[in-house]
């Protein structure tokens, strides 16, 4: 069973299920430890029947437990089924956290320069003025499949042999997120995807990033000359 007082005697283990060392996450915790008390009051109705403790007791109950599972969430992507396994608490008591700190952590996790926090590619080339390298993929996630024939044929992937939806993602060489665009049917090639973003206008702006692809992307050059790829 998962818990914040097992995993962080294990600081290796920690930071690869959540992407924090053990004092950033605490720092972390205590930056939204107010936010989430807020929260929980707000949900309080004016006029209550019951004095304030009763109803249904929270399943994990202590900040420290709830946000790491929210964190693992975020670092892994892993289905709430497996979470369920893994902090034996209900997949349903997961999608309550996972539904409960996105937008606490929204407002406080941004990359830290100059304290700004980037909103779009063009804010993102002024924040980072040192980035040098970015790498260009897109990624698939599987979905039920699809009940009318039409959405079928749009999102099943050859690739993956399945029903997915794709993804364009910006990040720098250490794994860091710079840009997602909105999904697509998984049927799209990646290229296609690609061209409908702004990344590739962005990066002929900016011919001192470098960037990269896989073989996905050929073709590329000969569509985009001022960018470097």
């Amino acid at each position: 069973m998962l818990r914040f007082n097992s995993l962080s005697i294990r600081p290796r283990h920690f930071h690869n299920f959540t992407g924090l060392t053990v004092k950033e996450f605490i720092k972390l915790k205590d930056s939204i430890k107010s936010d989430w008390q807020e929260a929980k009051t707000a949900k309080y109705k004016t006029k209550r029947t019951r004095k304030l403790g009763g109803g249904r007791k929270l399943s994990l109950p202590d900040l420290n437990d709830r946000l790491l599972v929210f964190l693992v969430y975020a670092k892994l992507y892993s289905s709430y089924l497996v979470l369920e396994y893994l902090f034996n608490v209900d997949e349903s008591n997961i999608c309550r956290i996972v539904q409960e700190f996105t937008p606490i952590l929204s407002k406080k996790i941004i990359i830290n320069r100059q304290g700004k926090k980037i909103t779009s590619l063009e804010e993102l080339r002024d924040v980072i003025p040192d980035l040098d390298d970015v790498l260009v993929d897109a990624t698939e996630q599987k979905v039920p499949r699809p009940e009318k024939k039409r959405a079928r044929k749009k999102h099943h992937s050859g690739k993956k042999k399945a029903f997915t939806i794709k993804t364009q993602i910006l990040t720098d060489r250490k794994g860091l997120i710079l840009f997602a665009a909105d999904s697509s049917p998984g049927r799209i090639h990646d290229y296609k995807q690609f061209k409908n973003t702004p990344i590739p206008e962005w990066l002929e702006q900016n011919p001192d990033i470098t960037a990269y692809g896989d073989s996905g992307y050929q073709g590329v050059n000969k569509d985009y000359q001022k960018a470097v790829l």
